[in-house]
């Protein structure tokens, strides 16, 4: 199971956090987990590309199974980027839900 955890504050998403595997077939053809991986692979390139890490407005923490990113200062294109990630993993769950959580809360 993939657990998505987010987070939000005044509706500007502040932790997007990606756990664990799908499990929907054997390795190698686990195809919603590729899917889910391409998804975020594809935000955390965008957020590098637009100097994320460099501007310091969050940090990113990559392991297997597992990628957390915390924002520490929003702007509009980072929240637009998280949000297209947010919208993608939702839209998956539609199809594969038994495959993907996602949990979201107000702080």
């Amino acid at each position: 199971m993939i657990n998505v955890l987010i987070k939000k504050k005044e509706n500007q998403i502040i932790n997007l956090k990606v756990i664990g595997h799908a499990n929907s077939d054997e390795y190698g053809k686990d195809l919603v987990c590729a899917g889910v991986s391409t998804a975020c692979i594809g935000v955390l390139n965008m957020l590098v590309k637009k100097d994320f890490l460099t501007n310091h407005l969050g940090k990113i923490e990559i392991d297997e199974g597992y990628i957390n990113i915390v924002v520490d200062c929003s702007d509009d294109v980072c929240q637009v980027v998280l949000e297209t990630l947010e919208t993608t993993l939702e839209t998956m769950v539609e199809d594969y839900g038994q495959f993907i959580k996602i949990s979201k809360v107000e702080v």
